[in-house]
């Protein structure tokens, strides 16, 4: 089902950077490096964004599922570019959002339905105006 040629459930583009620390001098900073572009994946959602309205601006919290193979390195905190529809060839504006807690599911063993191995990561973006 995720992982099978044939279905193709993976529809988006996933590009991978995580924060990683360097000397400068004496000094220890903090740069995003990319670990990992172009990977298939599939955003979904749960339930509708919510939006809170305050006197200064208007936020809106999108609680996103990322699903994609268990061999792609992301951990919490991660920052996430994804392209909606990017496998099928539609040229979007690229989405950021910050990774949770991956959680990897297993090839069950001796499951009716092979290649259902996959990772789901939850995925936070709040956007203000």
């Amino acid at each position: 089902m995720f992982n099978s040629p044939i279905l193709n459930w993976y529809t988006d583009l996933l590009t991978v950077y995580r924060s990683e620390s360097y000397t400068d001098g004496s000094l220890t900073k903090q740069k995003r490096v990319e670990i990992a572009n172009s990977i298939p994946c599939r955003v979904y959602r749960k339930a509708n964004a919510s939006t809170n309205m305050k006197e200064t601006a208007a936020q809106v919290s999108y609680n996103d599922m990322l699903a994609c193979d268990n061999g792609v390195d992301v951990k919490a905190g991660d920052e996430l570019v994804i392209i909606h529809g990017g496998v099928l060839g539609y040229a979007k504006e690229p989405v950021k959002y910050f990774a949770g807690e991956p959680v990897p599911y297993y090839e069950p063993f001796g499951g009716i339905v092979p290649n259902i191995a996959h990772q789901q990561i939850p995925l936070t973006n709040d956007k203000r105006n």
